[in-house]
């Protein structure tokens, strides 16, 4: 039986957050929580999607002319695979959809983006949404016969990143969708006014220790980018005020990354999360939430750097120090404080694929 399995990893931005979107470099690392792709093939001309986490199963669906989605099922389903439909009309539109008529089943497995927190299954923040897009064209461009189309990944990351933003509705910077292609730990930036992503694989410096901390609280970048694009409307020149610091900060990160400089991207992590601090405070967005002031009271406290991971309010922080014992002090007292430390690790290989039956 024809069949395709694809695991692509999730994200954390390290440093570089906002700046990303202004061409500056961001640092994110792949980690090791998966998303997760089946599709067999299946007799007849219709289709079954089933998606636990989105509490669908065998929402029938059938592959019209062009090879467009013609759902089948409620529209509440419908409505929760909105991504699979966005993703398959891309795909279309690219000549990488299934033939019209063709059968198959598509299992979606995104439970290792989820985490039980203090109220409950929590949802962790680390870029489900991306690394399922790359995880379901890339095991659709195989299960058509075009396979050959995601070899070249620098090439393929492009095409990857337009079908992610239809379904964000054109926000984002796509380095989640980088980081879940490319593995590791990348330099990743965006050049020609937004529309040319360019990565470098960079070494974690070895004198470098860090510490992953969940806030929570689960928090929407989508909302906060909104936001920040009305804000920007009418403060344009206090936008590139701060943009302006956020940039050469980031850069120097990178560099020290680059040369595998330990003490140098420490300092630049710690600089870089006072003018995050001070941009959130500008433009309105809790980026520090109430959980980040605390957890960053707490670094400040056993002289270790802090700040929110990616768009912040919520979600993920990371502590980075030279010092492993202080990192341990460090996480003796988050955990005294109710938070939690997530043992997340890099993950190298980035997308993976599996096929059998061609």
């Amino acid at each position: 039986m024809m069949e395709v399995l694809a695991s692509t990893p999730g994200k954390l931005v390290l440093l570089g957050d906002y700046a990303v979107l202004e061409g500056a470099p961001a640092l994110v690392m792949a980690v090791n929580r998966h998303a997760k792709v089946r599709i067999a093939a299946k007799a007849g001309g219709v289709a079954e999607v089933s998606a636990p986490d989105m509490q669908v199963s065998n929402v029938p669906l059938r592959i019209g002319a062009g090879g467009q989605p013609e759902w089948l099922g409620t529209p509440e389903q419908t409505a929760k695979l909105r991504l699979v439909d966005q993703t398959l009309r891309g795909l279309a539109h690219e000549g990488l959809a299934p033939e019209s008529g063709r059968g198959f089943s598509l299992h979606l497995d995104t439970s290792e983006f989820f985490d039980q927190g203090r109220d409950g299954l929590a949802k962790l923040g680390l870029g489900s949404s991306a690394a399922l897009t790359v995880a379901l064209a890339s095991a659709m461009a195989v299960f058509v016969g075009r396979g050959a189309a995601t070899a070249n990944r620098r090439v393929w990351l492009e095409h990857l990143l337009q079908l992610h933003r239809d379904f964000q509705g054109g926000h984002g910077s796509g380095v989640d969708v980088a980081a879940g292609l490319i593995g590791g730990v990348i330099s990743y930036r965006l050049l020609e006014g937004g529309t040319q992503p360019r990565f470098e694989p960079v070494n974690w410096p070895k004198e470098v220790h860090s510490l992953f901390v969940w806030s929570g609280r689960s928090a929407s970048t989508s909302d906060f980018l909104s936001r920040l694009a009305q804000w920007r409307t009418g403060h344009g020149a206090e936008y590139a005020s701060h943009m302006g610091m956020l940039t050469a900060i980031a850069k120097s990160a990178s560099d020290a990354m680059m040369h595998e400089q330990g003490r140098g991207f420490v300092e630049a992590a710690t600089a870089y999360s006072a003018a995050l601090r001070a941009f959130g405070s500008a433009c309105g967005l809790d980026i520090f939430s109430s959980e980040h002031v605390q957890l960053g009271q707490l670094a400040a406290q056993a002289g270790v750097s802090y700040k929110p991971c990616g768009a912040g309010g919520g979600d993920f922080g990371v502590a980075f120090s030279l010092d492993p014992d202080r990192l341990a002090a460090l996480e003796r007292d988050i955990v005294a404080a109710g938070f939690r430390c997530v043992p997340l690790a890099v993950d190298e290989p980035g997308l993976h694929l599996e096929y059998t039956g061609y």
